[in-house]
């Protein structure tokens, strides 16, 4: 038993939409960071690295913590907070 005509536009409709939800999932899942961008950070946790920043400086210290936008560093002067969208590279020392 099919559905009446004018039910039948609002279900292609919600197909269209349900499809154009997919595509938006898709493209959010492929921007995020995955597993692999987080486990470049988790290797140099606790060891020396040096922070090559945007503004042309460069920080040296110990990687304390890292979270999804910022990474705790020790250094000779005490404790700082970087931001990740600051940091160019990190190069590790040990």
């Amino acid at each position: 038993m099919g559905l009446p005509p004018a039910l039948k536009v609002f279900e292609d409709e919600i197909n269209q939409l349900k499809k154009q939800v997919e595509g938006i999932r898709k493209k959010l899942k492929a921007a995020a960071p995955g597993p692999a961008a987080t486990d470049i950070l988790n290797r140099h946790v606790g060891k020396k690295a040096a922070f090559a920043l945007r503004s042309g400086h460069e920080v040296t210290g110990t990687l304390v913590e890292h979270d999804r936008y910022n990474c705790l560093v020790e250094t000779a002067e005490g404790h700082i907070v970087i931001l990740k969208h600051a940091v160019d590279t990190v190069k590790p020392l040990e």
